[in-house]
């Protein structure tokens, strides 16, 4: 339209003029008015497109042109205008990361709309990144959207580490919630763990028997649900028929999503819905355990509820009081604890107490080897009293060697299902990644690939890769590095390991599809 206006001459010496001084008595184009006159609309277009395409240009390939003393990562920028390997990024991420691997090694660059992007396997972060990522010299990024959603005071997202960089709010978050997650107080736990694995079984049964076939993703995200907001608020403090939904699907199409709040208009607005659902239930419990003692603090209201009539010590209970490592969780703190808690359950143990079935049930020999072991270990419950003692006082990753089949089977699940691709960090200071690797310059962005070391042993299932490793392996990356690896670890794998006793003791599972 432009060059249908004034011609391209007129718009090619407008543009000129005004890039290269075309003011003081000049005219902006080859009779395009009298001198010193500003440039036509047109001109002023095509100026303005042409410093726009310049600054695009700019922010993309001049940090990786411009001289450095030190060699940057090897890699590529990608697609131009901002686009980098964007597409690649938003799409299968996996094969996109393997494959830039297989070409350039254990370290590559790459482009995500504008930002730079240093994507490392798991030996590089060990050997050059971890010590900083320990001493909160490396900060942590996640979208926009997953920050709104799990709230400020997320572990996730806030400075973590030692030294006098590291956040004095995670350390103090980090080591209350590690306290009221420990081995005794998650064993003691446990009979209510394995009755809601059974529950769900028997919903599955049911549905089987009238249908012909179950779905089993939604139940395997109920029992994650139940557990989670079962131990938080007590059996008594939730809503089933609200809280048992299709929530998790909500939360996690939220966060993928534009962090628009357009209400239930929106995906982020139904996911924030959720969210606030939740922070009225965690309010209502602590102003309720505060009331029944007039008491003005988190610690009162500990006393109240694990001494007072209820009988039961929730995790909220715990998180209140008030101990060594500071002072009881704020209600602002509960809530986003309990969101972060239900998201990240979500994607690990619910997603791979399916996969879980599916693979034992694939492989061949997998299933006869842990229903073999299960079954030893429910003769040893019936005569102990319960599947803890069975289990003994050791958490489940206690120091066994070998690794056990059940604890083996979600090692293998994790290594080959790793519930996040990339953790993201950034760089506060240049970071020489060695060996050939190049360094990092101050502000970019770090990816730990956490699903290189595992898929490089290759795509088969078997857990008998794992029999002479002590349990507690380091190679089990699903659940984060470095300071902000994840506190429900142990949770996890009760539930996980449970739902696998469950099963192989007392239903038959047939894989139809993987629908």
């Amino acid at each position: 339209a432009s060059a249908g206006a004034v011609g391209v001459p007129q718009m090619l010496a407008a543009w000129r003029s005004r890039l290269f001084g075309g003011g003081g008595g000049r005219g902006c184009g080859r009779g395009g008015g009298a001198p010193g006159s500003k440039p036509e609309g047109p001109g002023l277009l095509v100026t303005g497109g042409a410093a726009a395409l310049l600054a695009v240009l700019v922010v993309q390939y001049w940090p990786v042109l411009r001289p450095r003393r030190r060699p940057l990562p090897p890699g590529s920028s990608g697609l131009p205008l901002l686009l980098g390997h964007s597409l690649q990024l938003l799409g299968d991420v996996g094969p996109f990361m393997r494959r830039m691997h297989e070409r350039y090694g254990a370290a590559f660059r790459c482009c995500f709309f504008g930002a730079h992007v240093v994507v490392v396997n798991m030996e590089v972060y060990e050997r050059a990144l971890a010590k900083l990522d320990s001493t909160a010299q490396l900060a942590p990024l996640w979208p926009t959207g997953f920050q709104r959603l799990l709230g400020d005071n997320a572990l996730q997202f806030l400075d973590g580490g030692s030294g006098p960089r590291g956040g004095r709010q995670h350390r103090r978050l980090k080591r209350k919630v590690i306290d009221a997650l420990t081995a005794s107080e998650l064993r003691n736990f446990l009979p209510r763990i394995e009755a809601v694995v059974r529950q769900e079984f028997e919903a599955m049964a049911l549905e089987t028997e009238a249908n012909g076939r179950t779905a089993l993703m939604p139940h395997a995200m109920r029992i994650v649900k139940q557990v989670i907001l079962e131990l938080i608020l007590g059996p008594e403090g939730i809503r089933p028929e609200e809280y048992l939904q299709e929530t998790s699907e909500i939360l996690l199409a939220g966060m993928i999503s534009a962090p628009v709040d357009l209400g239930p208009l929106s995906a982020f607005g139904r996911a924030m819905g959720v969210k606030r659902g939740y922070q009225r239930d965690v309010e209502k419990q602590m102003r309720s355990a505060l009331q029944s003692i007039g008491a003005p603090n988190g610690a009162a209201a500990d006393c109240a509820v694990a001494e007072g009539g209820a009988g039961t010590r929730t995790l909220l209970s715990r998180l209140a009081k008030e101990c060594e490592h500071g002072a009881g969780l704020s209600v602002a703190e509960m809530q986003d604890m309990l969101v972060s808690l239900l998201f990240g359950g979500s994607l690990t143990t619910g997603v791979d107490d399916a996969v879980d079935v599916g693979r034992a049930a694939e492989a061949q020999g997998v299933e006869e080897k842990l229903q073999e072991e299960q079954l030893r270990l429910a003769s040893a419950a019936a005569s102990q009293g319960g599947l803890a003692a069975a289990w003994g006082s050791a958490p489940p990753e206690g120091s066994r060697t070998p690794c056990p089949e059940s604890l083996a089977a979600c090692y293998e699940t994790l290594r080959l299902h790793c519930p996040i691709d990339v953790v993201l960090r950034r760089v506060e200071e240049g970071v020489d990644l060695g060996e050939g690797c190049g360094t990092v310059p101050a502000g970019w962005w770090v990816a730990v690939h956490m699903t290189e070391r595992g898929l490089r042993q290759g795509p088969a299932f078997d857990p008998g890769r794992w029999a002479g490793v002590r349990a507690a392996a380091s190679e089990v990356t699903a659940f984060g590095l470095g300071p902000h690896f994840c506190v429900g670890r142990q949770l996890a794998l009760w539930e996980l390991q449970i739902f696998l006793h469950v099963w192989l003791t007392e239903f038959d599972v047939e894989v139809l599809s993987d629908e």
